[in-house]
């Protein structure tokens, strides 16, 4: 992001942006579980980044660090851009099939289907912010 369009943007927007890229990551992961549903011994897997999200939130404005390399990390969860490191995981399961797949449908579609209502509202949240910027810029009209 530009120097001059990233001004515009607040720490909240940031987190927003952020959470979209996270957002359409996990939607990547569920759509995987969900196309291995009849794979034979697919372990079914889960993406979590609501916790870092939330603790960079808790963070506010992030103190600027000095680093010799961008890969540097800031805490445990954040790279010093900023960016967080979510966790992709084998996700437990009680339900084993016979054929030891641990893909659970329900709980696929409803965990897509919570992501893309979360995903929508942020989308919603920044079209509001760059409606707000379009309409500062027109002058009030």
């Amino acid at each position: 992001m530009s120097s001059i369009i990233g001004g515009l943007f607040n720490f909240s927007d940031r987190l927003q942006i952020e959470s979209l890229n996270q957002r359409n990551r996990r939607s990547e992961v569920i759509s995987s579980n969900i196309a291995n549903a009849e794979t034979p011994g697919y372990r079914a897997f889960g993406y979590d980044f609501e916790k870092q999200l939330q603790d960079l939130a808790k963070m506010n404005e992030p103190i600027a660090v000095k680093v010799s390399d961008p890969r540097h990390m800031r805490n445990n969860f954040t790279q010093t851009d900023g960016t967080i490191k979510p966790d992709v995981y084998v996700r437990p399961t009680e339900s084993v099939d016979e054929d030891g797949n641990t893909v659970d449908m329900d709980t696929e579609m409803a965990q897509l289907a919570q992501n893309q209502i979360l995903f929508k509202t942020a989308v919603e949240t920044l079209n509001r912010k760059i409606g707000t910027l379009r309409y500062a810029i027109n002058g009030g009209r």
